[in-house]
């Protein structure tokens, strides 16, 4: 049984501590800047900071993990300090059991695909992505690192998503759109055009609302 970290003590790190044990994986501790020592999410102690972690990794013998941290660039920015700090560190790629995968689907490091998930064949998904509930992402699509597609999100094929973007929940993209990197698409949108980076859209059809900025929260 692997045993491993999980980074975040808020409600999606209730979700990937669930999937982490569907799959068999021992939680030793969390690992939480916000929530003091000894606070038990799920079952689970946090164990310290991340700062804590170099001493953790010794103390219970394991260099895995998965940082469970639902906005893209906070989470982003946990990975470089974890990975900085300790460059042998592994990061855990995990897929809810109901989920389905098909054929040549491609997983980065760090990926997470929860409940009732759909990825058809020829996907390639980048590192640190969410996949969130009952999402859909169909044939030959490619999302980059970092991406987000919220619960219930609809992707059709050969769609591409740029780095650090995100699908908004209930959200529709249709077949062969392009949406570049840092952009966010509303909840319950549909998006049938090429999306620029670094704006927020949303509507039906969905236009553009306003720029963003780099790191920008969306949650």
């Amino acid at each position: 049984m692997k045993r491993i970290f999980v980074i975040g003590a808020g409600g999606h790190g209730k979700v990937i501590i669930d999937i982490a044990r569907l799959n068999s994986y021992e939680v030793v501790g969390l690992l939480d800047d916000a929530s003091p020592v000894g606070t038990v999410l799920c079952g689970i102690p946090v164990l310290g900071a991340c700062q804590d972690l170099p001493r953790l990794v010794v103390e219970y013998d394991t260099r895995w993990g998965v940082v469970a941290i639902g906005d893209n660039a906070t989470r982003a920015q946990v990975v470089r300090q974890v990975a900085n700090g300790i460059p042998d560190f592994q990061f855990c790629t995990l897929v809810h059991p109901s989920a389905v995968l098909a054929c040549e689907v491609q997983l980065g490091a760090g990926s997470v695909v929860m409940a009732g998930a759909v990825i058809n064949p020829g996907c390639k998904i980048g590192t640190h992505a969410i996949i969130n509930t009952m999402a859909s992402v169909d044939h030959d699509s490619r999302l980059g690192d970092y991406v987000s597609v919220a619960p219930g999100a609809t992707l059709g094929g050969n769609v591409h998503i740029g780095n650090f973007s995100v699908i908004g929940q209930g959200a529709n993209v249709i077949h062969g759109i392009h949406m570049d990197e840092e952009s966010v698409l509303g909840a319950c949108s549909l998006l049938n055009k090429d999306l620029p980076d670094h704006v927020l859209a949303y509507g039906i059809p969905a236009r553009v609302i306003r720029a963003r900025k780099a790191g920008d929260r969306y949650l």
